[in-house]
């Protein structure tokens, strides 16, 4: 049996959107949640660029390992929607998002409270 001929693995499942998220954060832990967001950004870009350059290669000479091999560059950094790598540069994309917003609050947050800032979470 060939991937060609769909492998036996019935069809893929489409993702459920479930519309906009939202994240409530008290204004003494923005500054960490920053640093976390920022830390799981940092990881996550580093993994999109392994990923990327990712050699995949076909392990044998024979017509199973070469359909195995273009199914898999596809799975994994083709540029399907699907593919592991669009998913994770949508990740990456989201969590970019969510740092701006952190940041943009924690920006105001400053603005408004100044120097009362030290004070968060303490009273």
């Amino acid at each position: 049996m060939y991937l060609i001929d769909g492998g036996g693995s019935g069809p893929v499942a489409e993702p459920t959107f479930t519309g906009t998220q939202s994240l409530s954060i008290e204004p003494s832990s923005i500054p960490a949640a920053l640093v976390a967001f920022k830390e799981a950004h940092e990881r996550l870009s580093k993994k999109v660029e392994q990923l990327g350059g990712l050699p995949i290669v076909q392990w044998a000479a024979d017509p199973v390992s070469s359909e195995t091999v273009t199914e898999f560059s596809e799975r994994s950094n083709g540029g399907g929607q699907d593919s592991a790598i669009a998913c994770l540069m949508g990740y990456e994309r989201q969590l970019a998002r969510a740092i701006d917003s952190l940041q943009s609050a924690h920006d105001s947050y400053l603005a408004t409270e100044g120097t009362n800032s030290e004070r968060w979470g303490k009273y």
